[in-house]
């Protein structure tokens, strides 16, 4: 049922790669037995992850691994496009998304790998038609009690958003990336301590936009090789509860430097932050990571940018039946826009998850966000909304059925960006 319900509660075939510090997903020790009830998490079970036996899809068993193919289609309605302050274009839109996963079923190591394919095809305006892919594995070896490595890679094809800044909302065609990624990590248990340690990659290559009423803009200046180091520790001071550390170094070396481009826009930064994960059963379980975080830049033009950093996720279980997901994030992001280098973003989110019946679920969500930019006078400030119905016929089929709305207000002399936008969704989600 995993695969079903990520892309029911995600949206019509949403697509979210998330890659970590430590390699694959479901990165973890294999645990010390006398200590693994120290680090156990598994005492709430929220509303979208909850098992549901009847519902959930066998997949295709072939020896020791499990294939899971799925194929989402969707038909959506956007009444801006482009997102664009005045005379708003609308459009439908199709969407077919087929994808698989596999996964091993050994007791000790774990495999995975994915594909995914998503095809958007806009009814009116054919040049805004795009066929993304993804694909990728990772796996995670076992080498004794309490402790494990494990890799991941992954390559994407994608469209940046009309929503972006930088060229996104001025190209004549959706501006297109490739993003290669290589995770590599260990994570070794002692008793009450646990460490984990990793190094991650990730290229960007970014084509080059064609401008509305003539002329190219190129994206050359954004591509980038990004380096990061990650270590942490956790220290278990009950079986619910464990304090931590973390230091997360990152390099991002842009290909071109001056004077093929005006200003050096390579970088060096670090997080540290220090918090608390727990899962208290019945009540709440989450992750909150304050603490401090620094980039300085080789050009003088973007000098150093630093302030408070934060990550947290908390979710609470008021009752078996309902989950509430807060978010928050705050961190020094890469910029698309060639005069700024980057900016600091903070977005926060609240979520909310009903089992109205077994087979019925309903979410409501709302979202924050804010970007400062560095470099020019420019702030984007944006809130969005989106209630949802999923609806699960069988272990083979699900239905889903989503309105959201997102508003965008740019202030600054160089932010005139200020646009709003309104989506319905219907979908339907196949798989065996």
């Amino acid at each position: 049922m995993v695969g079903l319900k990520n892309k029911l509660f995600s949206g019509v075939g949403t697509v979210a790669l998330t890659l970590t510090a430590g390699g694959a997903a479901n990165f973890a020790a294999a645990g010390d037995a006398d200590a693994q009830w120290l680090w156990d998490r598994d005492r709430n079970v929220s509303v979208t992850q909850r098992p549901r036996p009847e519902y959930d899809a066998l997949g295709v068993r072939a020896g020791a691994f499990i294939w899971r193919p799925e194929l989402s289609l969707g038909v959506e309605f956007n009444d801006n496009i482009f997102a664009t302050a005045t005379n708003e274009e609308s459009d439908t839109i199709f969407v077919i998304n087929p994808s698989v996963t596999v996964d091993t079923t050994w007791s000790r190591h774990a495999f995975n790998a994915f594909a995914d394919v998503r095809r958007n095809e806009y009814a009116d305006f054919g040049s805004e038609s795009t066929t993304d892919y993804s694909l990728g594995a990772g796996g995670r070896l076992d080498i004794h009690r309490g402790t494990s490595v494990g890799a991941s890679a992954s390559h994407s094809r994608g469209t940046e958003p009309r929503t972006s800044a930088g060229a996104a909302g001025f190209a004549a065609e959706p501006i297109r990336f490739d993003t290669t990624t290589f995770a590599i990590g260990a994570e070794h248990t002692f008793n009450r301590l646990r460490i984990r340690g990793g190094y991650d990659f990730a290229k960007s290559d970014y084509d080059d936009a064609r401008l509305i009423g003539g002329g190219v803009a190129s994206q050359d200046f954004r591509d980038q090789d990004m380096h990061r180091f990650t270590l942490r520790g956790d220290w278990a001071i009950s079986p619910d509860t464990a304090v931590f550390a973390r230091y997360r170094h990152n390099q991002r070396d842009f290909r071109l430097s001056p004077p093929a481009v005006a200003t050096n826009r390579d970088s060096d930064g670090y997080t540290f932050d220090v918090g608390v994960e727990f899962d208290l059963g019945g009540l709440a379980r989450g992750e909150i990571g304050v603490g401090y975080m620094k980039q300085e830049y080789d050009s003088p033009a973007f000098g150093t940018v630093d302030g408070v950093s934060i990550d947290g996720l908390l979710e609470w279980f008021p009752t078996q039946l309902t989950t509430f997901t807060f978010t928050a994030r705050r961190g020094i992001e890469d910029s698309g826009i060639a005069a700024s280098a980057g900016f600091i973003g903070t977005s926060v989110s609240a979520q909310a998850d009903h089992e109205l019946l077994r087979n019925v679920i309903l979410t409501a969500r709302l979202d924050y966000a804010n970007d400062e930019y560095q470099g020019i006078d420019r702030e984007d400030e944006r809130w969005g909304a989106t209630v949802q119905a999923t609806y699960l016929m069988n272990r083979n089929v699900g239905l889903t059925a989503s309105y959201s709305h997102l508003d965008q207000s740019s202030s600054g002399t160089a932010g005139p960006r200020d646009f709003s936008s309104n989506r319905f969704i219907l979908g339907v989600v196949l798989q065996y």
